[in-house]
Formats: C-alpha cells, sequence, structure tokens
C-alpha cells in the first residue's frame, strides 16, 4: 500500500461541514391537482424550452396511473404530442422537470422516458411527490463566520427532535441512492461535460454514477451570478458540479418556484445523494438532437441563479438567491519537451466525500488535452493546498513516472492527500484553493540504485560509517555519491545498510497502526503528511533489532516497547536525521531500486555479536 492510501485510512473521516436549516412544506405559487383527482383521458398541456430560452407548450394527455411501493408512490404515463414533439422526435432528455397542467392546474413534471421505444410516452412524477423533497432539512454550506443567505439554522432543540424522528431516517436512506426499491430508468436529464479529454469524462460519468455524457459547454471561461433572478416554471436549468475552464453538469426543467424563492424540478434525483449544495444556472439550449435511442438537448449555461440543496428520488429542490460557496482549482502546466506551457482555472462542488476524486479527474483530462497525449513519462507535481486555518497553504512537491499513463498515476497521489482534507477530523477549511503545478516530459527521468559499498571491514557502536552509492541515471554513465551513516551506541552485532528510493519500503506510522500514539489535531496532520516520502529521494538507513530485554536482567526503567514504534513519521524522521542513523538526498530523478548490507557491530565492551551469542550458550 503506498505511503500516502495507508495515511488515509489512519485518519477517522467525521466531517462537519455544514448547518442544517429546518424543513419547511414547499407551497407553488401556481394552483396544482393531486394524483387521486387524475384519469386516462385527461387532456392538458407540459412546457419546456428546444431553442434559446423561449418556454413553448405541447399538448399531452393522460394515457394511465401506475402506482408504484417504492418512491415515487405513483408516475403517470403521458402521451405528448404537437408540433413540439414532431420536431423534436419525441420526449427529450433535457426535458425532464418540464410542467404538465390538467385544467390550468399543476399536475407534476416529465420526468422519465423509454430509449428505442414510443418516445411520445413519457413518465410524470406527480406534484405531490416532488413537492415532498421539502420534508427534509437542508445542510446549508457556510463561510466561517457568516450565516446561510436568508436562511436561519434550526435550533438544537428542534434539530434534536427531527433527529429521533422516524419521518427524517427512512426517506434519507431512499435519497442517498441506499435502496431496495425498485430503480427507473431513462432519467431525462443529460450530464454533460466539457473541457477536459474524453476519456477522463467516461471515468467522471462512471463515477457520478451516470452511463453517459452529452457534448456540452459554455459561452465564457466562468459563469456569472445573477443577483434577485426571477424565474419561472418551464425555464431550461442547469445544475452543476464544476464550471470554469471546465464544465460538468445536468440540463433539465424547472418545475415550480414557492414565493419564498425555493424550487423544484427535474422530477427525479440528479445524482440522489440527499442534502446537497450544487450550483443551479439558466440553460441556453442550442437545439434538440433527435436520436432512435432517445432525443437530448444541448445546453449551456448562461447564468448561476441560485443552489440546489435536495437531490432526492422524487426530484431536485433548491433556493433562488442562495449561493452556496466552492472549491477553487487551478493548473499550471508545462511540456518541456515542447516548451509550451497553459493555465486552467475552475471551481467545484464542495462536496467532501466527492470533491477529490472529481477535482483530481478534473486536472488528469486537463492535463491530457494540454499535453495532447497520454502514456509514459516524467511529471514534477507541485499540490499547494489554501485554506482558513492553513496560513499561506500546504504545499507537496513530487516526482512521478510512468510506463503507461502519467497523468493517471500522478494524480492518483494528489486526490489521496484531498481526501485525507476534505475528511478531515478536526476543523473546515473552507474556503478552499487547489492549484497543481505539473511539468512533464516523455523523457524517463529515472536513477537506478545499482551498488552499495562500505567502507571499513570493523565497526564498533557510535562509529560514523562511510558509505558509496552507486547510482546510474537512464542510459547515462554511473555515478557515485559519499553518505556518512552513524552506528547507534545500543546497536551490536549483525546490523543492515539499507539504501532504497523513496516510497520504497518507506518508514511507516507504526505507532498510529499499533495504537501508541494518534493524529490529535489539524495541525499535526499536515505535519505527517509533510513527513510523507517522495519518489525523488534516495534513502540511506541503519537499522537494526533492538528488543528490551526480559526477565531478571531487564532494568526496570527500561520501555518494553522501542522508541521508534511509540514516534510518529514525523518525530521519528526528525530524530533519525539528526543522530545520523538516517540520510535523505532529494535527486533531480525518480529514484528506483533497493539494496542492502549487512555488517557485523562490536559492542561497547569489544565483544562482537557473534562472540556474545557463544558466551550466552
Amino acid at each position: 500500500m503506498k505511503p500516502v492510501r495507508r495515511f488515509l485510512f489512519l485518519l477517522v473521516a467525521v466531517v462537519l461541514l455544514a448547518v442544517s436549516a429546518e424543513a419547511a412544506p414547499f407551497r407553488s405559487s401556481e394552483p396544482y391537482l393531486r394524483t387521486s383527482s387524475l384519469r386516462p383521458g385527461m387532456k392538458g398541456y407540459a412546457l419546456t424550452v428546444i431553442s434559446g430560452r423561449e418556454i413553448l407548450r405541447f399538448p399531452v394527455e393522460i394515457v394511465s396511473i401506475i402506482p408504484r411501493k417504492g418512491s415515487p408512490k405513483n408516475l403517470v404515463m403521458v402521451r405528448a404530442s404537437g408540433s413540439v414533439i414532431s420536431k423534436t422526435g419525441g420526449i427529450a432528455a433535457g426535458m425532464s422537470g418540464s410542467p404538465v397542467y390538467i385544467n390550468g392546474k399543476l399536475i407534476g413534471a416529465v420526468g422519465y422516458g423509454w430509449n428505442f421505444s414510443d418516445h411520445n410516452l413519457g413518465l410524470v412524477t406527480p406534484y405531490e411527490d416532488m413537492a415532498s423533497v421539502w420534508d427534509w432539512p437542508e445542510k446549508i454550506v457556510t463561510l466561517p463566520g457568516l450565516p446561510p443567505s436568508g436562511i436561519e439554522p434550526q435550533d438544537e432543540e428542534d434539530d434534536d427532535k427531527k433527529k429521533s424522528s422516524p419521518r427524517n431516517e427512512t426517506p434519507e436512506k431512499s435519497g442517498s441512492g441506499n435502496t431496495d426499491e425498485p430503480v427507473l430508468k431513462g432519467e431525462l436529464s443529460p450530464l454533460f461535460i466539457d473541457g477536459i479529454s474524453g476519456r477522463t469524462a467516461a471515468e467522471i460519468t462512471a463515477l457520478l454514477g451516470k452511463e453517459r455524457f452529452i457534448p456540452g459547454g459554455s459561452f465564457s471561461e466562468d459563469i456569472p451570478v445573477e443577483m434577485n433572478a426571477r424565474l419561472v416554471p418551464g425555464e431550461a436549468i442547469t445544475v452543476l458540479l464544476a464550471w470554469g475552464d471546465v464544465t460538468i453538469g445536468s440540463t433539465g426543467t424547472l418545475t415550480a418556484v414557492a414565493p419564498d424563492g425555493r424550487f423544484i424540478g427535474f422530477a427525479h434525483p440528479f445524482l440522489g445523494r440527499g442534502a446537497v449544495n450544487y450550483p443551479v444556472a439558466r440553460a441556453y439550449i442550442h437545439n434538440v438532437v433527435p436520436s432512435i435511442e432517445a432525443p437530448f438537448k444541448v445546453a449551456s449555461p448562461l447564468r448561476i441563479v441560485g443552489t440546489v440543496t435536495h437531490d432526492r428520488p422524487q426530484a431536485i429542490g433548491g433556493r433562488i438567491g442562495y449561493f452556496t460557496p466552492s472549491v477553487s482549482g487551478t493548473l499550471t502546466f508545462m511540456d518541456t519537451d515542447r516548451k509550451s506551457s497553459g493555465k486552467k482555472r475552475f471551481h467545484f462542488v464542495p462536496d467532501p466525500f466527492m470533491g477529490a476524486k472529481l477535482s483530481a479527474g478534473i486536472f488528469t483530462g486537463l492535463i491530457d488535452d494540454l499535453w495532447g497525449r497520454k502514456g509514459q513519462g516524467t511529471a514534477v507535481f507541485t499540490l499547494t493546498v489554501h485554506g482558513r486555518g492553513l496560513g499561506q497553504g500546504w504545499t507537496r512537491k513530487n516526482m512521478f513516472f510512468s510506463d503507461k499513463d502519467l497523468a493517471l498515476d500522478a494524480l492518483k497521489e494528489t486526490a489521496e492527500l484531498l481526501d485525507v482534507i476534505f475528511l478531515n477530523p478536526f476543523a473546515e477549511v473552507y474556503p478552499l484553493g487547489v492549484t497543481v503545478s505539473a511539468e512533464f516530459t516523455e523523457e524517463p527521468r529515472l536513477m537506478f540504485i545499482e551498488g552499495i559499498d562500505v567502507k571499513g571491514d570493523s565497526f564498533s557502536a557510535g562509529d560514523t560509517v562511510e558509505v558509496e552509492v552507486n547510482l546510474r541515471p537512464y542510459r547515462k554513465k554511473q555515478v557515485k555519491k559519499n553518505f556518512k551513516i552513524v552506528i547507534p551506541k545500543d546497536a551490536d552485532g549483525f546490523c543492515e545498510i539499507l539504501v532504497r528510493g523513496g516510497g520504497i519500503e518507506p518508514l511507516h506510522q507504526s505507532a498510529v497502526v499499533q495504537g501508541w500514539k494518534t493524529i490529535a489535531n489539524f495541525r499535526q496532520m499536515f505535519t505527517e503528511m509533510s513527513a510523507l516520502e517522495t519518489n525523488n529521494e534516495l534513502i540511506i538507513e541503519f537499522n537494526y533489532e533492538k528488543v528490551s530485554k526480559r526477565g531478571k536482567d531487564r532494568k526496570d526503567p527500561e520501555d518494553p516497547v522501542s522508541k521508534e514504534e511509540q514516534e510518529l513519521l514525523s518525530e521519528m524522521k526528525k530524530r533519525r536525521l539528526e543522530d545520523g542513523t538516517l540520510q535523505i538526498f532529494k535527486s533531480e530523478f525518480v529514484v528506483e531500486g533497493l539494496l542492502r548490507k549487512i555488517i557485523d557491530v562490536k559492542p561497547s565492551d569489544g565483544k562482537s555479536g557473534g562472540q556474545q551469542e557463544d558466551d550466552e550458550e
């Protein structure tokens, strides 16, 4: 297991990122009909956008009411018709959330269709099911010291009551997607991804639990915010996960708006993650693409108007005029072979459980695009994280070599480190910024350990040993490096001098693994992260077996557990560097290899380890 991944599993992820906002019933600004009032043969209309921002009507007729054991409780089968549907080739992906009216009253919204079928048929999620997303409390992300925009957090007494209420427990499980209920297919909100390579777009699609994505994009490098926006049912909207030089989102339709600015839409889940904080933007529809599989809208986000705070099985819900904090990402890229460079900026959602993998995937896709290739090579990566409590920021620099997929392999460490930060149990770090500086080359910048030589034949405890290491840069002449290592005064018998590349059989957090210590605060967490080895280090260690004496020969003050086992990684490295039993040389290459040398150390009384064993026998 890599050192970063091991460190990640040593932390208990307890995240406090939000305050709960009290749930309140949703009341649409328009009159509505309940499902019990609907009958087959009833006729009405639906609203949607198929080009630009113009809202159009198309006729619908109720075919049947389908009762369900899951959530939503009912679905209404409708048949769409008219010139709009003829032009689009049927109900299209992107029409999810299109409000449906019977006798001028809202009954719900188009939510589902079928692939390779009659695209004039669709399923409507009833209004009462969609409005029920507001039966759950929100989790509003706030910057430290600032209250939520126009949202009052509930007091502790109310919060406790909600936690004890079965109504607030069971639906949350449904919202998370962990349910035994039948899963509906054919959700009509296409995922679009733009600005990154196709292969990473496919990986992000799988990460989000989606089956496919379509091309999309934005009119500008960043999406502006529209204050005091006024939206109406039938408008095209986009839920965003990332925006800027990269755009990731899903386009659907706004179903209804309450007088207080809350809204519902989509008529099915986006990702089904429950209480969320995803920006929502007005959308511009370029066109609807007819398809035998399923027609779909191609859209671009225009201006951010609010935030989706509910992502439930029945619908999405959110607030117009509330703007959630985001995480900023910056990539500075250099192709040293072509002497070309590029810079990309983006924002992504403050989701601690998804943010690390999402941002790492975006960085990978951006590098694919800027490098113009994937495959073998060497990279120098500098990761800098800015945020609350980090002062000037925390930085880690490392080198990577891959013979298969350099960008993907190098970004694995970034994802693991960001997981540690996002999921840390100590403190929030918002506002958060992530910067990656990457220098890429196709050249294998490797250095191999080919031999070690120890000067001298006889060694005593306390001696300083000269160690010569033979190194060979990739396809170049061998070079020699000399180091000095100190033999501890309590060393005795056969001991080991180990020369290795950084990250190969690395020093461990044994104190944490064995339960002698724990990483107890925010500052200590970053100290231990900084102590992790890097791949360009040449490491020389003096290792020996030090076991406490037992029985009558054991001294009372002697600790039965060795000092090294009780030290955190940073403490152990600092002590060993100071006492000379550890040397670290930072090179300009990824260091490969591991070699050992055994030496016999005489104790301070002049007896060798072997002689001592003979005497004891």
